[in-house]
């Protein structure tokens, strides 16, 4: 596992937490390697029912390191940990819940669009700021976030990339449920015994049949934007964009 990234498996649930404080749990690409290993285990072992993701620190996950976008720009063959990591996400198999406190931003948001569960804080903020790094959107949130809420709202989350808070992504079904701070995960893991608690081919069986139809669709958006993101990774407005971000940072 990448130091960054804990493991724990209790009463059939894995429990994977992003935990990378001082930096708001930004996603590396070795903690992607983590995160793709640790699902993969996870669906070739049947002592674990359901896997829980969370945050440590107050934050779910800020998205992508930049500093290391920078990097991948100059080698985009390092794509391939990251492409690794949503491919597993999009088609694993086991239920997927996810305890949401704080910033969501970038994978960190889009990456609950993949999870079966979702609950959260009412503090929690989740942002997909793709268009403003000069990027596009990933993780086939192209697809999915229309699927959910619509096309114009779907483009005004996706382009514009403001903030949508707690409430509005609950109202949108972007999240199940809302708690007060710091009781996500606590929350989280509640749901997460209930559904450690049925019958384990039912709940396969029923999650499958409920994604089955979009599968192709998912894995078909995931590839082309995948294509489109490392195209813009080496463009000037991603550069400018990444050196402003870096700039604002230090």
């Amino acid at each position: 596992m990448s130091d960054f990234v804990t493991e724990s498996i209790e009463s059939g649930i894995q429990v994977l937490c992003f935990d990378r404080v001082e930096k708001k749990n930004a996603i590396t690409l070795d903690m992607y390697q983590a995160l793709t290993d640790a699902l993969r285990r996870a669906e070739a072992n049947p002592e674990i029912k359901v896997t829980l993701l969370h945050g440590a620190g107050g934050d779910f996950s800020s998205g992508n390191d930049i500093n290391e976008f920078v990097q991948i720009a100059q080698t985009p063959e390092k794509m391939e940990a990251i492409m690794a990591f949503l491919q597993v996400l999009t088609s694993y198999k086991k239920p997927l819940i996810a305890g949401v406190e704080g910033r969501a931003v970038g994978v960190g948001a889009t990456m609950l669009l993949h999870c079966d569960l979702v609950l959260a804080s009412r503090e929690a903020r989740l942002q997909f700021p793709f268009v403003q790094l000069g990027l596009v959107p990933e993780a086939a949130s192209s697809h999915v976030l229309p699927q959910l809420v619509g096309h114009q709202k779907a483009f005004e989350i996706l382009i514009l990339g403001e903030v949508v808070d707690a409430t509005q992504a609950h109202e949108l079904g972007l999240v199940n449920h809302l708690c007060e701070e710091t009781e996500a995960y606590k929350v989280a893991f509640r749901f997460a015994e209930k559904v450690a608690a049925l019958p384990v081919e039912a709940v396969a069986l029923s999650k499958d049949l409920l994604k089955y139809r979009g599968q192709d669709d998912v894995q078909m958006a995931l590839m082309r934007e995948g294509r489109i993101f490392k195209d813009r990774l080496r463009s000037k407005e991603a550069h400018q964009a990444f050196s402003t971000f870096l700039s604002r940072n230090k």
